[in-house]
């Protein structure tokens, strides 16, 4: 009897069934670069008909300090989470999207992912899931990266947009920004701190002298909670700075800094009648971009507006991107806060809905200057009380 043949047949999947085929379907990226900050999307088709197998991928960009800071990336098609995790990073940029191409996606994460490890924080949780990008082989011209510096950034309108944004940048210590805002070389060096510098609030007033017409600038700055107040003067050609100098530059207190940014505020006390949870869920459907923060004694909720309009003003300030905020606290109350009369109006006509289901507005204050931080800040549990507090101190009293 012939000895049998055997043949050994290897098990399992092949090598190549491991490598799972990625291909780019679309990209986009806010156009809130010079705010410091954007966000980047990424739709990539896995498999020929299986659109559970889409990959979407979101990624939160700092452009100051962090770099690729954050990183959510969704399996499959699922339009509520899709919707969810776009509004919970976009929401609060008051940007446009706008496409960009594979190579530029490409590029930008791994320029910002470079810039996350020699920050020192590192590449966010998840990292593993993008690493196939960090693996492609890229690159852009000069022109390209000017192209693609110019899809992130928002059109410049006015003299004032422009001075604004660039002041912005030159105090973040953003020299990329810095060079693309202007039409010669700007010394970092005139920055009154090697560390950077949040822009609180800047006041422009153009200034008709001998050489033509300059802007006079005076900027409110904030580091660790130490202010300066910086007098400059600026030069234009074209919406770009083509002359910046620093006239003066001197520390003023924490107070004086509070008077400069003192705006009147509008407060609506509501009544809680129905559960916690439904109050969340209602506030998530009526303002499903806002931000979320847990404090002491409740739950914060900042609504941004949307669009960046504040920069095109000759006063700007650092927080007049808010429309509203919100404090769910543990008592029982549903503060709402807005920055002025008509502002306030909208966002009661928005919670009529809720009012209906269970709010039941108690009082409503106007203040001349802020008290609501005041307030976050203080041991009182029921801002009625707090107010009962101010009033003891009133002049005259």
């Amino acid at each position: 009897m012939n000895e049998a043949r055997l043949r050994v047949i290897r098990g399992g999947l092949h090598p190549a069934a491991h490598k799972t085929e990625r291909r780019f379907s679309s990209a986009f990226a806010t156009d809130t670069r010079l705010m410091g900050v954007f966000v980047l999307y990424i739709h990539w088709i896995r498999g020929e008909a299986d659109t559970d197998a889409d990959l979407h991928q979101f990624f939160y960009i700092d452009t100051e300090k962090f770099g690729l800071e954050t990183y959510r990336g969704i399996e499959g098609n699922n339009a509520a989470l899709l919707y969810e995790t776009e509004q919970t990073l976009l929401g609060g940029l008051g940007g446009n999207k706008t496409d960009i191409t594979e190579d530029e996606a490409t590029f930008i994460i791994q320029k910002y992912s470079d810039m996350a490890k020699t920050s020192g924080t590192g590449l966010p949780a998840g990292k593993e899931a993008f690493a196939f990008i960090l693996d492609k082989k890229v690159s852009l011209t000069s022109i390209e990266e000017d192209i693609l510096f110019r899809k992130l950034c928002a059109p410049l309108e006015s003299n004032e947009h422009a001075i604004n944004y660039f002041l912005m940048r030159y105090f973040a210590k953003d020299a990329e920004a810095v060079k693309r805002l202007s039409t010669r070389p700007i010394p970092m060096s005139m920055a009154p701190n090697k560390q950077s510098e949040t822009l609180c609030k800047n006041t422009i007033e153009p200034y008709i002298n001998p050489s033509g017409v300059s802007y006079l600038c005076e900027s409110l700055i904030e580091n660790n909670h130490r202010y300066q107040l910086v007098l400059s003067e600026i030069y234009m050609n074209a919406r770009r700075v083509s002359f910046f100098c620093i006239r003066s530059c001197f520390f003023i207190s924490a107070s004086e800094a509070a008077m400069m940014l003192g705006r009147p505020e509008y407060i609506t006390i509501y009544e809680i009648l129905i559960e916690p949870e439904d109050l969340r869920k209602t506030l998530a459907r009526i303002y499903p971009g806002a931000m979320q923060k847990k404090r002491d004694g409740g739950c914060l909720y900042l609504q941004f507006k949307s669009n960046n309009d504040h920069l095109k003003e000759s006063v700007y300030r650092l927080n007049d991107d808010i429309r509203g905020v919100f404090f769910v606290t543990d008592q029982g109350q549903f503060i709402a806060v807005a920055y002025s009369l008509a502002a306030i109006n909208r966002i009661e006509k928005e919670l009529q809905s809720a009012v209906r289901m269970g709010l039941r507005i108690s009082e409503r204050y106007e203040f001349k200057e802020s008290v609501f931080y005041e307030f976050m800040q203080s041991d009182f549990l029921d801002f009625s009380d707090f107010v009962d507090y101010l009033n003891e101190f009133e002049p005259g009293e």
